[in-house]
This record gives C-alpha cells, structure tokens and sequence, in this order.
C-alpha cells in the first residue's frame, strides 16, 4: 500500500483569506470556551476579525464574526480577490 501526499504548503500566511481561515477555526474554538493559545483572548480575535473583515464587532458577537469571516473566504474561492 502505498500513502499519497496528502500535505498542503502555505506560501504566504499574511495573505487575507490565509488570516480569515485561521481566524475562524480559533473563534469557533472560544466560543467553547478554550482559547486557542495562552496570548489570544477573545477581545483580540475579535480585533483581528475586525481589521479583516472591516466591523467592528465587539466581544459577544463571535457568531457574526464566524459568519463575515465565512464571507470573505467564499468571497476568495469565487473571485480569487477578497
């Protein structure tokens, strides 16, 4: 048997749509209730999801922050731009 390469290389992890796809995974993540790493509280996923997608969200509106986020990575897929 043998195992295919099954691995995917980021070129550039600064790109926008790069940054929303993580953002996203690490704010689905607090809205349980953990914190994706020691330094990154809501209050600053919530910033960051701000400067990408352009709200201003405030701590409890993870959801609309999740569902901008979405927007802008299908943005991406359609278009190639977000």
């Amino acid at each position: 048997m043998t195992m295919k390469d099954t691995h995917h290389t980021i070129l550039d992890p600064s790109r926008k749509e790069i940054q929303a796809c993580f953002l996203k995974a690490a704010l689905k993540i607090s809205k349980t209730g953990m914190l994706p790493s020691r330094g990154m509280t809501k209050t600053k996923l919530m910033s960051n999801a701000s400067g990408i997608t352009g709200v201003i969200y405030k701590r409890g509106q993870i959801d609309t922050a999740i569902a901008d986020l979405t927007t802008v990575i299908e943005t991406y897929k359609k278009t190639g731009e977000c």
